[in-house]
């Protein structure tokens, strides 16, 4: 599979990392690099394009190496095999040359005279050493863990990394996932690469959105563009549900991994206890760890939860745990007000308990089928004060 970056996020990303250093006293690269670019100027204008851009590439991949990132993320959501690193020390880090030792050669500081050390083995005292269970089953889940990600390796055309625009541009996106052959493509913000300092945070964006990536190729999760009903302010509130409950499902993997995630689990379900503060304490827990512990989703069940409450409830609260009453009167923030139908985010939960018989009156003539369990928005308790002669 292909890993590459546009022009425009290798350019920036080098230019602000080298100024960075630059900035902190540490010349070296920064030096090299415009001992490179500066003569680019003396070209003629039609090839200095092309000039830059190689030496961007060079920069960004070999000699600062700012796309090993994206690798590393790649290979912890098992989008591609994890490479094989050795622990040596390179020449440049320990000024010696390192020795190479064979594996079927004996160790140098082994004793010929010692039976113990001796190659030759009596085939009848040989003890056979059987390997640990453990290391087994490591060697077991190392092969199926390096299966899968072969397996999504080979089904992705390539992965494509663009400068985004803004935080609201960055993200990731699969284009032509219906085809044989999908194109991951993400963007992020250059400024990201600028500070070696915040290299967690960078890896753990990039593993986040890398995760979302997968999903989408991933034919179990079955994801598909899906026609959603409503406004465009229901539809705006479903979409931000969705994302809430595919992040925490996202979240909830890279945990069991032990692989860190831009939000903790904590966070996650600060986000949640907002979007649905209107659920009782105790259940509202139950609902975020049952979400939290769920090892499976597909994309029809995520969506099915973000829009409708009910489908929500019925799988992680008992039945009898909440009376039909008490479920009446969730009024989630952002849901459509009975009334006026636009997104509420400051309910009434009871009108008949804070208002007149008259505005309840007022109501229910416009509204014939309404109740005052159904609730309202503050903006149409006020306008039926109004109209009753009671605000």
């Amino acid at each position: 599979m292909k890993v590459s970056y546009s022009p425009q996020l290798m350019e920036e990303a080098v230019f602000r990392y080298l100024n960075h250093y630059e900035r902190s006293g540490f010349r070296a690269d920064y030096d090299e690099y415009h001992s490179l670019a500066d003569p680019i100027y003396e070209l003629p204008e039609d090839d200095r394009e092309e000039a830059f851009e190689k030496v961007n590439r060079i920069f960004f991949t070999e000699k600062l190496k700012l796309g090993d990132h994206v690798l590393r993320a790649l290979e912890a959501v098992g989008l591609i095999p994890k490479r094989r690193r050795t622990a040596k020390k390179s020449i440049a880090e320990t000024g010696q040359i390192p020795e190479t030792v064979s594996e079927d050669s004996p160790s140098p500081e082994a004793d010929a005279s010692n039976p113990q050390n001796s190659s030759e083995v009596d085939p009848q005292n040989a003890e056979i050493t059987e390997p640990s269970t453990a290391i087994v089953e490591a060697e077991d889940d190392e092969k199926v863990a390096y299966d899968l990600a072969r397996d999504f390796e080979e089904r992705i055309q390539a992965v494509t990394v663009k400068r985004a625009i803004n935080k609201v541009d960055e993200g990731s996106n699969v284009l032509a996932r219906t085809s044989n052959k999908p194109l991951i493509e993400m963007r992020i913000l250059a400024s990201r690469f600028s500070n070696p300092e915040e290299a967690q945070e960078l890896d753990a964006f990039l593993i986040h959105e890398l995760m979302h990536a997968k999903d989408m190729v991933d034919p179990e999760f079955d994801y598909e563009d899906s026609f959603i009903p409503g406004n465009p302010s229901v539809k705006n509130l479903i979409t931000a549900r969705f994302r809430l409950l595919w992040n925490i499902y996202v979240d909830a993997r890279l945990e069991r991994m032990g692989v860190i995630s831009i939000l903790s689990k904590q966070g996650r379900f600060r986000e949640f206890d907002n979007f649905y503060r209107k659920i009782p304490e105790k259940q509202r827990k139950g609902i975020f760890e049952g979400l939290w512990r769920t090892e499976f989703f597909t994309h029809e069940e995520l969506l099915s939860m973000a829009t409708d409450l009910d489908t929500l409830m019925s799988k992680y609260v008992d039945a009898g745990e909440l009376a039909d009453e008490e479920r009446d009167y969730i009024h989630l923030q952002g849901s459509p007000c009975p009334l006026c139908k636009f997104p509420t985010y400051n309910w009434v939960d009871d009108p008949e308990s804070i208002c007149d018989e008259m505005v309840i009156e007022a109501i229910q003539i416009d509204f014939p089928d309404w109740e005052s369990k159904d609730g309202a928005c503050d903006r149409c308790v006020e306008v039926y004060e109004l109209r009753a002669g009671v605000g």
